[in-house]
């Protein structure tokens, strides 16, 4: 049998898209074809008569000539199942005609099958069109057949591609991995068209359908043993832990090698999870214990042994939820662990793959994370009961709520989901009143009540929880499996109560409804929302009104006790306050007042009951005992005359006694955690006071430094506001008003007023701007603070260190070492040391082997250019000023940087330099004294030298040029530039380098001798006008040419020619290559000689100055070393072969 090669992948007809993989994949079982429909004949007696109206597959010579069959445009209904064959057959339907008809054969019959009466939209005529297209095919694929019958044709192809996968897995070549892939995929379906061919055969399928298994990232099939990813210790370790079965019963009834079979395969067989579930959750696990495994890097003999620090790190994450809500309820845990070591591993992957198999079969319930620990907590309970039990006892283990396929997805997840269906139709899009539904977090709140148990295991769904109304038109009732009826028959009702076992009572079912939240949209909402900020503003302006009432000279006068008492009347104002929120918080939870807990109404009115026990109290103890001191005597000589106390001071002090509690608690926040957390009696009944017992939201509050520093600013906040209301808006009112009080005036305001004799209109018309300026120059204070604490905050912080293009600029050299500080991580001995500060040597200052720094840098600097340019941010004008060339790719040897910053750099360089008068030290001071002057100047000097030495190429223009660059670095290291050279003909330099750079970049041949001008135009410039000694090189010349010919007698006169062909010989290499880097380079550089003030804008668009502004400034601020790639936690996301139902 001839070997398939699959290179004629690459030059099919047709690519074969990415979504297709998950559609061919998906479908892991065959459809089996209807019984009309039936596979073409063997041809025992001899073909059928030749058509020759078949001219799709026929040339005029009756030669076989397949032409594809379209596999793009198809009915929507029918490309998800179909497409894939389709494609297949147009794939090899030229070396294997046969072949090509069976899987055209297959997507008929499965779109046969999905829409037998041709229903969709344009289903009739794609299967007229398929069904001709067969027609015409059967006869002559049939004699194109190398087997005896259609079975072991396709056996053959199906072992054909076995083998070729087989012989190339873990070849690790680009065109290889291609191929591979595309031939998996090819095998994927030929393999079902096998299998349904077999059945309809009674045949079984010989073909290791182990090769063909999909996945996600890690093939765990064991045709991918060897690729690359299987290879990595990790990767063995968490396969090696999974495959570790030696504390789990045996299981005679699984189909598959115990050597291949795992703890997953173990839970599936008792809990009746779906196959794709079960695949998705394995690689799962496997990447989250080896990015663990990795993290934790333990020091171990052998790289296949578990780490015991990785499964605990994956049980603390995976189960700190659950263990929170065990306790919350008062729960044992149901996740037990054996004495031995070992042992206990296993253990925990087990229950890790069971909470992960029940996540990822759970759909919606995802979003009930309370609703996942009840289930997971009464299947943990029957985990341990198997494993636990007896072996001859384990074979005829059932789950409470039933077996069969699937039993999992149909009697726990439907149930639950049938009642969010339910409420989420109540919704009507969200017109209907909110009390009247629940979402997710109203029906996950059930579950933060031991009441939750009374739904029992398996789930009694006459339970209130699962209660729907006859009439409204969902989908239908959920019902128990028989499995889980006769199962729960035969446990009987004395089970105990967490596995479902109370007894069902005989009483109608009813709607739970809302627990603790309902929303009521009014306008008291923002005084119910703000109800300390709006009482505290108001108790202060009445204390301060009393305050200037009293003309308080002092503020020891305070303590004056008529003055004091009268201060501290403002907690009368205070109760009645307290009795508004009070009612408010009754009113807003009245729509569920027959559905919240009892603890909760029960808080309600208890607060009602207080606050207006203490309204009546208060102004009582006000009313009776004003001016009624007992007094005590102080000390002489302290500023505290004397002691006093009335009555109302004893009550308001027992009436602040709550207050102060909550006060020391708000300074302590470390007991306040305690007690939100803690489940005893006595936190719980404190706690419950305050706020309603909830799962979540406890123990949030902040450190001691960071309440000191909230305390701080609001104390800072508030004192500014008070002094500034009293002293500007309050006091200078009390004399007016008091003026106002005693003139005696009758008002006459026809029939609002009749006959008024009070001036309580005037004195509110003066009061009214005050008191509601009084209320919202809180938020202009407010405002004032945070500018001023945030300046400094971000100065600390370095936030916004570079807000302008002309401030990147002047920082732009420190961001590649601020980059290599910031993002790459330390190496180990600077993680062994402390971490180095902002203004240390690390920032600002480049480093020792900068052309690391520069080239780390520039990888991200270009991809967020180019990422830019892609988004049509910048042109690509700009592009070209903005990249920054990678040292490696650079033939200079020196660090570029772009040319936006070098823009206009030369040319100042070049005024001052053909001017000026002095030393040469004093004109490298000048050009050093801006870098990027300094390093324009540099990169074009090696630029032009880099390429005179390309053109070049006759030995003599090599020589010459080479003295000219020797004289010139003698001249600088010995500081001689200004005497040895005439600097004022280097702008006319400049000039005919552009006119060479023009001609190199057109690149056309027929201009060699205008470069060849240029060049001898530059040599002149260069040696007769800019050197003093240019005579020198000229000598050399003379010597060079003399040597060359036969007669220098002939010769002397001659005028030597540079870059001139002799012989046939070419002087100059020219036209250039043409290669990207050195076009880029000498593009490079003609930006740099001609670019002058046009790059000072770059970029133009505002919102990529934004984006590159905030990029540069985030590298200058504090924050933490990044790790290694290694230790970093998983970006990932789960991937679902599973159909969403």
């Amino acid at each position: 049998m001839a070997e398939i090669v699959p290179a004629d992948f690459a030059d099919a007809a047709y690519d074969w898209p990415d979504d297709t993989a998950a559609s061919a994949s998906s479908s892991s079982s065959a459809r089996p074809i209807m019984g009309s429909l039936t596979y073409g004949h063997d041809y025992e007696h001899g073909p059928e008569p030749f058509d020759s109206e078949r001219y799709l597959t026929y040339g005029h010579d009756h030669e076989y000539r397949p032409q594809p069959f379209d596999s793009e445009r198809l009915p929507i209904t029918l490309s998800p199942e179909i497409q894939r064959f389709l494609r297949v057959a147009n794939l090899i339907e030229r070396e294997e005609p046969r072949v090509a008809y069976l899987c055209r054969f297959q997507a008929f019959a499965i779109a046969h099958k999905m829409d037998p009466n041709s229903i969709g939209r344009g289903v009739r005529q794609f299967k007229t069109s398929l069904l001709k297209r067969l027609e015409q095919d059967e006869v002559i694929t049939g004699l194109r057949r190398k087997e005896g019958n259609d079975t072991r044709e396709l056996k053959r192809v199906c072992h054909a591609y076995n083998d070729y996968i087989t012989k190339n897995v873990g070849i690790i070549d680009v065109n290889n991995k291609e191929k591979m892939t595309k031939a998996r995929r090819v095998a994927q379906v030929l393999f079902e068209v096998f299998k349904t061919l077999a059945d309809a055969a009674v045949l079984q399928p010989a073909t290791d359908r182990s090769f063909y298994v999909p996945y996600n990232i890690l093939p765990l099939d064991p045709g991918g043993a060897q690729q690359a990813i299987m290879q990595l210790p990790e990767i063995k370790a968490a396969v090696m832990a999974l495959h570790t079965t030696r504390v789990l019963p045996s299981l005679e009834d699984l189909q598959k090698d115990a050597a291949s079979m795992d703890l997953f395969d173990f839970l599936q067989s008792f809990f009746r999870f779906q196959e794709g579930n079960v695949a998705n959750q394995r690689e799962h696990l496997l990447l989250l214990f080896a990015n663990a495994y990795v993290r934790h890097n333990q020091k171990q003999t052998s790289v296949s042994k578990p780490g015991d620090a990785a499964i605990e790190e994956l049980m603390k994450k995976f189960f700190k939820n659950y263990t929170n809500w065990c306790k919350f309820l008062g729960k044992k845990s149901n996740i037990r662990l054996p004495k031995a070591k070992q042992d206990a591993q296993q253990y925990k992957l087990l229950y890790i793959g069971l909470y992960l198999l029940i996540w990822g079969e759970a759909a919606n319930l995802r979003f009930m994370p309370e609703c996942l620990c009840y289930i997971f907590h009464h299947m943990a309970y029957e985990l341990h009961g198997i494993l636990t039990r007896p072996l001859s006892q384990t074979s005829e283990f059932i789950p409470a709520y039933g077996g069969g396929p699937e039993s999992f997805l149909n009697n726990v997840v439907t149930p639950i989901y049938e009642v969010i269906c339910y409420e989420a139709e109540k919704n009507k899009n969200g017109t209907a009143h909110h009390f009247t539904w629940r979402n997710y977090d109203d029906l996950n709140e059930y579950f933060w009540s031991p009441d939750c148990f009374q739904v029992g295991w398996p789930m009694r769904l006459n339970h209130d929880y699962f209660y729907k109304q006859p009439s409204q038109n969902c989908r239908h009732q959920p019902q128990v499996s028989d499995d889980a009826a006769e199962l729960k028959k035969e446990k009987g009702d004395n089970d105990d109560e967490e596995l479902g076992g109370s007894k069902e009572e005989s009483r109608e079912q009813k709607w739970l409804g809302k627990k603790n939240f309902v929303e009521i949209r009014s306008f008291w909402q923002i005084f119910r929302s703000f109800d300390r900020m709006w009482s505290f503003l108001i108790l202060m302006l009445q204390a301060m009104i009393i305050m200037a009432c009293h003309d308080l000279g002092s503020p020891f006068e305070l303590f004056d006790k008529g003055i004091f008492e009268d201060v501290l009347s403002i907690f009368i104002t205070s109760t009645i306050l307290k009795l508004l929120r009070a009612i408010i918080d009754i009113a807003f939870t009245w729509k569920v007042r027959y559905t919240m807990d009892s603890s909760e109404r029960i808080r309600h009115w208890l607060n009602l009951a207080v606050a207006a026990m203490w309204m009546i109290i208060l102004p009582t103890c006000y009313a009776k005992s004003r001016k009624k001191y007992t007094c005590y005597s102080m000390q002489s000589g302290s500023w505290l005359k004397e002691l006093c106390f009335s009555p109302y001071m004893i009550a308001v002090g027992i009436y602040m006694l709550s207050n102060a509690v909550q006060m020391v608690l708000f300074f302590v926040p470390a007991v306040s955690k305690y007690i939100e957390v803690s489940n005893c009696c006595t936190c719980t009944i404190l706690s419950w006071w305050t706020k309603p017992k909830l799962f979540i939201g406890r123990g949030m509050q902040e450190s001691q430094l960071s309440q000191l520093k909230y305390t701080l600013f609001w104390l800072l906040v508030l004192s500014s506001k008070f002094s500034f209301s009293y002293f500007f808006e309050i006091k200078p009112l009390i004399t007016p008003t008091r003026q106002i009080m005693t003139i005696g005036v009758v008002y006459d305001w026809h029939e609002l007023f009749p006959k008024v004799r009070s001036n309580a209109g005037a004195i509110t018309a003066i009061w009214a701007p005050v008191i509601v300026v009084y209320f919202m120059d809180a938020q202009i204070w407010y405002s004032v603070f945070c500018t001023i604490f945030g300046g400094v905050y971000g100065i600390l912080h370095h936030l916004g260190e570079i807000r302008t293009l002309g401030m990147l600029r002047s920082r732009f050299h420190s961001l590649p070492s601020a980059f290599n500080a910031r993002i790459i991580p330390p190496s180990k001995k600077k993680q062994k040391g402390k971490r180095e500060g902002y203004f240390n040597k690390q920032i600002g200052k480049v480093s020792g082997n900068e052309k690391s720094d520069v080239a780390k840098f520039a990888v991200v600097w270009n991809e967020i250019i180019h990422k830019l340019r892609l988004e049509d941010l910048i042109s690509d004008r700009e592009v070209d000023l903005m990249v920054m060339p990678m040292p490696k790719e650079n033939p200079l040897g020196i660090v570029c940087w772009p040319v936006f910053l070098l823009a206009n750099k030369l040319s100042t360089a070049l005024s001052i330099a053909k001017d000026f008068v002095g030393k040469d030290e004093s004109l490298y001071r000048k050009i050093r004294k801006d870098m990027n002057m300094y390093h324009a100047v540099r990169e074009c000097f090696e630029s032009m030298k880099f390429i005179i030495e390309l053109l070049a190429v006759g030995n003599t223009e090599k020589r010459v040029i080479s003295s000219i660059l020797k004289e010139i670095g003698t001249s600088i290291e010995g500081s001689t530039v200004l005497k040895n050279f005439n600097l004022s003909c280097l702008p006319a330099l400049r000039d005919k380098a552009v006119d060479l750079l023009e001609l190199l970049l057109g690149g056309n041949e027929n201009h060699r001798g205008r470069v060849v001008k240029v060049l001898q135009d530059i040599f002149e410039l260069v040696t007769r006008d800019m050197m003093i000694h240019g005579d020198r090189i000229l000598d050399i010349l003379d010597t060079s040419q003399q040597k060359e010919h036969e007669y220098p007698y002939f010769s002397r006169g001659l005028e030597p020619e540079l870059f001139v062909s002799v012989n046939g010989e070419d002087s100059v290499h020219f036209p250039l290559p043409d290669s990207g880097p050195l076009n880029e380079q000498i593009k490079r550089f003609y930006l740099l000689l001609t670019i002058k003030d046009a790059a000072v804008d770059v970029p133009f668009n505002l919102e990529a100055r934004r984006r590159i502004s905030f990029f540069a400034t985030s590298l200058f601020m504090d924050m933490p070393s990044a790790p290694t790639v290694r230790s970093m936690l998983s970006f990932r996301y789960t991937l679902f072969m599973q159909r969403v139902r």
